[in-house]
Order: C-alpha cells, then structure tokens, then sequence
C-alpha cells in the first residue's frame, strides 16, 4: 500500500501569497476611499451660434466627461446667475453680462475673445410693417441688456422715435418665438439661432448689429480662484473649443447637422445663423486682450458709460485691466 506524505512547508506559499494579496487589496480600498474626490469643471452657455463649438467638442468626445460638465442653460439672464451663484466654474458671456457680473462683484477673469455680432442682434417685426417709422404707437419685445438698448437706441436715432411714441415689454430670448406667434407685440428684439426660427414664421428684419458702431462682443470668462487652481484644465478646455471650429471648418456638413440635432433646428437656418457672427482665432483674440489699454478694455470702458447711463449698471471699477490675462490663450497658442 502506498503511503503519501504532505509537505506543510509547501503549503504554507500559496496561504502567504493569498494573505499579501488581500492585504494589497485591502490596502488599494483604503487609499481609494482616502483620495480626495475632483469635482468636473463646470462650463456653462446660452444659446448662441458660435458658443455652440463647445457643445461639439463634447459631441466630438474632445472633453473627458469625468473632468469637464458642460450645461447649455436657456438664456444668457441663467448664465449670469449660475456664474455669479458659484455653479459655473467657466462662462460663456457677452461683454456687458461680464460687466454686470462685475458690477455684483464677481472676482473673474476674461481669458478670451470668441466673436462679434455683425447682424446676430436683430428687430424683427411684423411682415405689415414696412419700416422703422410704421413702428409709432407700436410695440418692441426685448430683453433689458446692452445688445437691446444698443438697438433701440438705433432706431430711435434712425426714425426720429421714442420711448414715448413706442411702446416696450421686456421679453426673454426663449420666449421670443411664441410672444410673436401670440400676436400681441408687433416687433422683437432677438438674436440667433432664435432670429431664424422667426424669420420662418414671416418676420421681416429691419435692423441688425451689423450697423452699430459699437459692437457687440462675447467672451470667455473663468472664476478668479478657479482659475489659480486649475489652469491647465482651462487651457485644455480651450484648445478643445478651438479644435472644434477647426473641425466645423473642415467638416461642415457633419458640424452643422451635429449641432442642428441638439438644438432642433434645421441645419441650413443654423448655417445662416453664423452668417451673423465673425469668428475671432485665437491669435487674433490674443491681440484683443494685449497692449495697455487693450482694446477689450477701450471697449469696456464705453460699454460702461453707455449701461451706467441708461440704469443698467451699479458702480464698477473702471481699471478694467485687472479683469484681463493672456496667460490661457498663449499656452493654448504656444505650448
């Protein structure tokens, strides 16, 4: 009969090779559950033709979704007050939104110029009425902001009117297309993409940003103590945005149709909407933000005056400089 003897010595390995990995495991639990959680950055945008090439880049999957959230809010007045709340990190903003956000005291910096509007901001009014001067004892929807009263101060230059002979409701962007299917008020200020949705239901243009002598500008903003502690995050968010115009550039059709799905509208109406913006590349922004006084600032300064005079601004600091860096478009530009 045979006789088998086991070796204790032999099975002593595999229990020690067991005990050390659960004790690695173990181990990996702790420090995971020790390592401090990353909240993503947050980004945030109204509605607005170029502004859209951040949404793209999420599309394009450019932006880990674990380090970046993006949130299209439905108007710029949401923006403004998730910005100014602490749940945006980076905004997407016109200039005299930045101003406002400022004026409420909002430490932030400008980091870039993303475009103009040259015909974005437009009046559009009912097909019966022909031109500015039909507008006596009628009425103007417009949302009480900078690109608004810009307007309205050009057709009142331009027709001889007033606020006396005209009559004015304050009307939000995302509300425009049905205050003008209801009727009731017989012109809108509005901008795109919502400028072609109404333009299809019949509205005629009589006016658009393209003739104003001060342009309306829109920018990227960041939180000033976001800004100390995630730099390189921002640059990357950036250069992805720059890489999504690029791809627009190169493939418009996929753009364009990428973008008109998440906004539902129609990709030719989308197409025309960007006829009323001009880009502004990143060097050309660099520019922008550059020299003393830049021309950001020269801009900023006459923005002021023009919003303080019509009651739309509290007290600001008029050293715009301190609200400006370079340091994100030149290392999106340079490194």
């Amino acid at each position: 009969m045979t006789s088998f003897t086991y070796d204790r010595s032999s099975m002593k390995l595999p229990v020690i090779r067991f005990k050390r990995l659960t004790s690695l495991f173990i181990s990996f639990l702790f420090l995971s559950a020790c390592s401090p959680y990353e909240r993503p950055l947050t980004v945030g945008a109204a509605p607005w033709p170029n502004f859209e090439f951040l949404f793209l880049a999420k599309e394009l999957k450019f932006l880990p979704e674990n380090k970046y959230s993006l949130f299209e809010l439905p108007s710029s007045t949401s923006v403004i007050q998730a910005f100014q709340t602490g749940k945006l990190d980076v905004a997407f903003l016109s200039l005299d939104e930045v101003l406002t956000l400022i004026a409420l005291g909002i430490d932030l910096k400008i980091i870039s110029v993303v475009d103009e509007s040259t015909g974005g901001d437009s009046l559009l009014v009912k097909p019966e009425i022909q031109n500015l001067e039909s507008l006596k004892w009628h009425s103007i929807g417009y949302e009480n902001k900078a690109a608004g009263a810009l307007l309205l101060d050009e057709v009142f230059m331009l027709s001889g009117l007033n606020n006396q002979t005209i009559q004015l409701f304050e009307v939000k962007q995302s509300e425009a297309k049905d205050i003008y299917l209801q009727g009731n008020i017989d012109g809108l200020i509005v901008r795109e993409p919502e400028k072609q949705k109404i333009l299809q239901l019949g509205a005629r243009e009589l006016l658009n940003s393209s003739s104003l002598t001060q342009r309306i500008t829109h920018l990227v903003v960041v939180r000033n103590e976001i800004l100390e502690t995630k730099e390189k995050q921002i640059t990357y968010l950036l250069k992805r945005f720059y890489d999504a115009y690029n791809y627009y550039i190169q493939h418009p059709h996929n753009a364009l149709t990428t973008i008109a799905v998440r906004l539902q509208i129609y990709p030719y109406l989308l197409e025309e909407s960007f006829k009323g913006t001009t880009f502004i590349k990143p060097k050309d922004a660099l520019v922008r933000l550059s020299g003393s006084p830049s021309n950001i600032e020269l801009q900023a300064d006459e923005l002021s005056k023009f919003m303080t005079q019509k009651n739309m601004l509290g007290k600001i600091p008029n050293n715009f400089s301190r609200i400006i860096t370079t340091d994100i478009l030149e290392s999106v530009i340079y490194d």
